[in-house]
């Protein structure tokens, strides 16, 4: 059956390749593609495990690179703080993720209260792909994105960005929902919380008229939708994506939806596998195995085809 199912899945991601390029994804096919992720541990987490993933895949990755601007808990309003020094109490790191290519970058730790690395890196290198989203905190509340507010200073980034990366596409993130009975979940449902989330970058993408998104967070609901949930929905702290299977899952949708359209090679049928019986966290970590790596990559696949829709895969 799980051959089956493979092939099956292998058939329908190799006739979708087939379709000529679109807007969304034409500048994925560029001769050398930069792309430059701004975010904060939850972009971390969704990619901890993307190098293996793509390692796995054997998909070229010579003419591109990924690389991560990461400072815990940062907002839209956080990021403009860091650019303009006033961000004084966290550091904050450039690094790179995953290609062959390298970025006239310097990657480390910036200062708390001293934005160059930052500004730097907004200057010195021609990004194709810009990639930004909002902190957990205020990820469903997208009326107030603009506010002045912790929760605000949305245009603010954008125009700092553009200031400096005219060219570049703009994307955006879908980040997961918090755990139903997370203490700072007021929804007090995952499911409902993801929703409002999903809606926010709904609303973004239209009024920003942006085209790119990839949806791990809408990849992480498709799977606590599945008897692979657990009673913490795969977080490993209430918030965070659990170690293994939804990290995996997450990196799987970012594999699917940044290199996927580039290479031709799609995560279903992936084998690289996650032993955690060595991480540490609140919650229990789940491994990748040759029983659960499937559903994972399904539940990805199906929410780069409809990220606004929770599917049980």
């Amino acid at each position: 059956m799980v051959i089956i199912m493979r092939c099956f899945f292998c058939f329908i991601v190799s006739i979708l390749l087939s379709l000529p390029v679109t807007a969304e994804n034409s500048v994925l096919k560029k001769a050398e593609l930069r792309v430059l992720d701004i975010g904060n541990s939850y972009t971390t987490g969704a990619t901890r495990l993307l190098p293996l993933i793509a390692k796995a895949s054997k998909a070229d990755l010579s003419t591109m690179c990924l690389y991560q601007c990461y400072r815990s808990g940062a907002s839209f309003k956080k990021w403009v703080d860091i650019y303009n020094d006033k961000d004084t109490k966290n550091t904050y790191s450039i690094k790179k993720v995953v290609g062959g290519l390298s970025a006239n970058v310097q990657t480390g730790k910036g200062k708390a209260g001293d934005g160059k690395l930052f500004r730097d890196v907004l200057t010195n290198e021609t990004w194709d792909l810009i990639i930004i989203h909002q902190v957990s905190t205020y990820a469903p509340y997208y009326s107030r994105w603009n506010t002045d507010s912790a929760a605000g200073y949305l245009d603010e980034l954008i125009s700092i960005i553009k200031e400096h990366q005219p060219n570049a596409k703009l994307g955006f993130l879908l980040v997961h929902s918090y755990w139903s009975e997370y203490s700072k979940n007021t929804e007090q449902s995952s499911y409902d919380r993801w929703q409002l989330i999903a809606n926010s970058a709904k609303s973004f993408c239209e009024d920003y008229d942006v085209d790119f998104v990839i949806p791990y967070g809408t990849a992480i609901q498709n799977l606590r939708s599945s008897s692979l949930n657990n009673e913490y929905d795969l977080t490993s702290d209430g918030t965070h994506c659990g170690y293994g299977l939804a990290e995996y899952t997450a990196a799987c949708c970012y594999y699917e939806s940044l290199i996927t359209p580039r290479c031709g090679i799609s995560v279903i049928g992936n084998s690289a596998r996650i032993d955690v019986s060595d991480k540490k966290s609140k919650y229990p970590s789940v491994n990748v195995t040759d029983e659960n790596a499937l559903i994972a990559q399904k539940a990805a696949y199906l929410a780069t085809m409809d990220m606004y829709h929770c599917q049980n895969p």
